[in-house]
């Protein structure tokens, strides 16, 4: 019994999550064969249809009759962290929580995403309730730890 290679899986999930107008997020392959697969759709939200296109795509490469495998394909869920830089591109103007390497926090909304994340945030003048005046600050990329999207419930 082969193990499935993640590498392979990428080659073969990638061009048909590209032409779906999509990008992969990630893929994570387990010791038992557990395929799981996240991607997001340009500009809009992933739908089953696009999940069932990539389910067959995979299925008519990987031969189940050789490999047993179970597979999983979704969207990157909305509490978990970014993975990949089209996840700023794609949420820019939305909120977010930055956590850095160094422990500290930030929150604001996301302005742009290249070598570094430009947020906008609010700030809290002592004694002063709002509102509050804006600022950008600039995080080097590599003093981020992890980002996710802030989940506003009204």
């Amino acid at each position: 019994m082969g193990m499935i290679n993640k590498a392979d899986i990428v080659k073969i999930a990638e061009p048909k999550i590209i032409q779906l107008g999509g990008y992969l997020v990630d893929v994570k392959v387990s010791n038992t064969n557990v395929i799981t697969i996240l991607f997001d759709i340009e500009g809009g939200s992933v739908l089953v249809e696009h999940c069932l296109a990539i389910n067959k795509h995979i299925e008519e490469k990987i031969d189940r009759e050789i490999e047993d495998y179970e597979l999983n394909i979704s969207s990157p869920g909305l509490s978990n962290p970014f993975l990949v830089p089209k996840q700023y591109h794609k949420n820019i103007g939305k909120e977010v929580k930055v956590l850095l390497q160094n422990g500290e926090r930030e929150k604001g909304t996301i302005i742009s995403y290249a070598d570094q994340l430009v947020l906008e945030v609010e700030e809290k003048v002592k004694g002063k309730k709002g509102p509050f005046k804006k600022k950008s600050i600039h995080i080097p990329c590599n003093q981020i730890k992890e980002t996710k999207l802030k989940l506003n419930f009204k």
